[in-house]
């Protein structure tokens, strides 16, 4: 591993030019939301997912929308909180599912904490793999996350891309809407753009 690590930022920001206006991101809560909405928001972007949701949720999307990319945006201790969604993910091999992991290797999300497992030798791509997901790798560079997400592209999912990133995060305002108004226009934008009714009104 270099001696300073890639920044989530780094990685958002090369994320970027690989999106089309149809992919759907899931993102984490704290820094992950706060980093995606001020480098990378769009449309088709799901703010503040909780803690062991982010691949669930996810993969949900996967399943049910599979013309679309979905990149989930997870973390160390979202993943390690919730693993058992990975034999899910490796049984269904959605291939429009990528997770990227932004492995900072503390526990308290990137406010400072205590290091988590991942910091005393736990893989989380080893995990994935065992769990029946063929494309995994853990990179610790932009052009690796870059090679990582071409070959998703070329191949297909399900893939878990882990990214040993450096704990801290530019503070700032997260999104200026709640949970449920996003949940509402992401909805909305799924309705419109594939033509199909989720939420019924009322009668």
């Amino acid at each position: 591993m270099p001696l300073v690590k890639v920044t989530r930022k780094e990685i958002l920001t090369r994320l970027g030019p690989f999106l089309d206006e149809r992919d759907i991101i899931v993102a984490a809560l704290a820094g992950t939301t706060n980093e995606c909405f001020h480098t990378l928001n769009r449309p088709g972007n799901l703010y503040l997912v909780g803690m062991g949701m982010v691949t669930p949720v996810a993969f949900g999307l996967a399943r049910a929308l599979p013309a679309r990319r979905i990149i989930a945006l997870d973390t160390d201790g979202s993943q390690l909180l919730s693993p058992s969604i990975l034999p899910v993910v490796g049984m269904y091999e959605s291939k429009n599912l990528c997770v990227v992991v932004f492995d900072n290797e503390q526990l308290f999300g990137s406010r400072g904490g205590p290091q988590s497992q991942t910091a005393h030798g736990t893989n989380l791509a080893a995990i994935a793999t065992g769990a029946g997901i063929g494309h995994t790798a853990t990179i610790d560079s932009v052009e690796a996350f870059a090679a990582g997400f071409a070959r998703f592209e070329s191949t297909g999912g399900p893939a878990v891309i882990v990214c040993k990133v450096e704990p801290a995060y530019v503070r700032g305002e997260g999104p200026n809407f709640n949970g449920q108004e996003n949940k509402f226009r992401l909805v909305r934008l799924i309705e419109q753009t594939e033509g199909i009714k989720i939420l019924e009104g009322s009668k």
